[in-house]
């Protein structure tokens, strides 16, 4: 994995939280960019884990059986929430989103400590 990069996703996903957050305070449905920041994020998950899969087979981790469900994983979680915003539109598909972003920052950071843990 790249550190910056897992970072910047990160942050990405917490920025994107906390505007589809204030949308859903606002009861306000998602807007159009909040839709191209969540598919933006997606594609820097998409990289990230691309890169990850070649990287794993020479790193000695502790638990990469673990590494790659995340891995794969957190690719699934952001579609989800997408999906989940256009269908309802309302404040709770802006929520929905929300929650999402919130969990795929987790999941990265969940990565980031996998990753650090080698033998």
């Amino acid at each position: 994995m790249i550190s910056f990069l897992a970072t910047g996703i990160g942050v990405a996903a917490l920025l994107l939280a906390a505007w589809t957050g204030v949308q859903a305070y606002r009861r306000r449905p998602t807007t159009e960019g909040q839709m191209i920041g969540a598919i933006v994020v997606e594609i820097a998950l998409l990289v990230q884990a691309l890169i990850a899969v070649f990287r794993v087979a020479g790193t000695g981790l502790r638990e990469p059986v673990t590494f790659l469900a995340y891995l794969f994983g957190v690719l699934l979680v952001l579609p989800l929430g997408f999906y989940l915003a256009r269908e309802e539109r309302s404040r709770w598909g802006s929520l929905s989103l929300c929650f999402t972003a919130v969990v795929v920052a987790v999941m990265v950071l969940r990565l980031v400590q996998l990753w650090g843990d080698r033998v």
